[in-house]
């Protein structure tokens, strides 16, 4: 049987559903999968038995040959995307079933499964388990620069583009945080935001409930398309204008142009940028064994520098009705300076060296960066107490320590 008769024989068995066909037709020609396999744009005998529904003998093809699933066909249609034109539901829930990955599967124009069912209004609960088994599939776009967002509010898909936002602020995957960024604030080929689109919606009931929304993400306000102007700039309705004037935009504002990545490169480094450049080095070249260790010996230092502050050497003197001195330490002011600069520094670093190797950012920075502030303030003011005398020079020299540690607190929070 020559190839032609083979590949009819085969498609018959698709239009049929017949399994035992299908392995006559693979008896015949074992290679047959492998050879419409190799070609570029095909119609597999998957596209096929997608676009009826056929979902036994679609688990059979995919079981036989995974790669159909992500394969073209000359119209640029995935086979997933055939069942979703053919409104063939259960067919696409068992594809992303059997490959979560084919919801970010590119056809022509760069559309994904995603931005189809974003399109189609009667698709929301589709949209709903696709964002369910591949959240990161929001941030796909198209030929055009469209995310799935642009896509529902060009369309007055307001349904899908609340869920779409609502998935992007309960996402709770690895840097998700800057996945909702950056997707939220994406620009289209008119280098139009999510906002600039709404904006321009006729007042319907949903617009106004979805701008709301909208506006408690982290969308940037002030953005200007290629023709400069704002959301704001583009409102149609003075109820949209009413709302986003609500929120702390300023009309004739003039926004200032963000700078270019080449004059961000070509701007002078300043003391932040050389620290901060430092910190991140520093955190890539060290291992986890190595973070782990200095970890543990920079914990065991701060915490035994802090003992020498409640219980400096010779200890302190006692209470009584008699002296003024009570909680001040015996050690004479010309040894305590020195011992006190010394476990200052100490302990000053041993803190910068927790925070290097803790992580960063404003939460799991945050949950370290604010008890170990506590903990280096409690500090300096043991050791002030403690001080034989309050002089100037040890005032000072607090003050010096107290400066120094809210810089080497505060760095790491808001620019590593």
């Amino acid at each position: 049987m020559n190839l032609t008769n083979i590949i009819y024989k085969l498609k018959l068995a698709d239009e049929e559903e017949n399994i035992n066909l299908l392995y006559e037709v693979i008896q015949d020609n074992p290679s047959i999968l492998e050879i419409i396999d190799s070609k570029q744009f095909v119609e597999t005998p998957l596209h096929i038995a997608a676009s009826r529904g056929q979902i036994q003998f679609a688990n059979e093809i995919m079981n036989l040959k995974p790669s159909f699933a992500s394969k073209l066909n000359p119209q640029g249609f995935s086979p997933i995307h055939l069942a979703m034109q053919e409104n063939k539901n259960r067919m696409v829930l068992c594809f992303v079933n059997m490959n979560k990955d084919l919801v970010r599967v590119k056809g022509k124009g760069g559309l994904t499964p995603l931005h189809f069912a974003s399109r189609n209004k009667g698709d929301v609960e589709l949209l709903a388990n696709f964002l369910s088994a591949c959240p990161n599939s929001i941030e796909d776009l198209t030929v055009k620069g469209e995310t799935a967002l642009h896509i529902a509010v060009k369309n007055n898909n307001y349904e899908a583009l609340e869920l779409l936002i609502c998935c992007l602020r309960r996402n709770i995957t690895r840097g998700a945080r800057e996945l909702h960024y950056n997707v939220i604030n994406l620009k289209d080929e008119a280098d139009n935001t999510v906002l600039h689109i709404l904006a321009q919606r006729n007042l319907e009931p949903q617009v106004l409930q979805t701008l709301g929304l909208l506006l408690k993400t982290k969308i940037n306000l002030n953005a200007k398309n290629l023709e400069n102007n704002t959301a704001l700039d583009m409102a149609l309705n003075e109820d949209i204008r009413r709302k986003l004037l609500s929120v702390g935009v300023k009309p004739g504002l003039r926004v200032r142009a963000a700078p270019t990545l080449a004059q961000r490169l070509k701007s002078n480094i300043t003391i932040i940028d050389k620290v901060v450049i430092y910190i991140k080095s520093l955190r890539r070249d060290i291992s986890e064994k190595q973070r782990n260790t200095w970890l543990i010996v920079a914990t065991l230092v701060a915490t035994s520098v802090y003992q020498s502050a409640l219980n400096p050497p010779g200890g302190v003197y006692q209470v009584n009705a008699n002296s003024g001195n009570g909680g001040k330490s015996v050690m004479p002011n010309s040894y305590f300076l020195p011992f006190s600069l010394v476990s200052m520094f100490a302990f000053l670093v041993s803190i910068l060296a927790i925070l290097l190797m803790t992580p960063s950012g404003l939460v799991l920075g945050g949950l370290v960066i604010g008890p170990v502030g506590w903990f280096s303030y409690s500090y300096l003011i043991s050791m002030l107490y403690i001080s034989p005398h309050s002089n100037i020079i040890f005032v000072i020299i607090i003050y010096v320590v107290g400066c120094v540690l809210s810089t080497v607190l505060v760095i790491p929070l808001y620019y590593v």
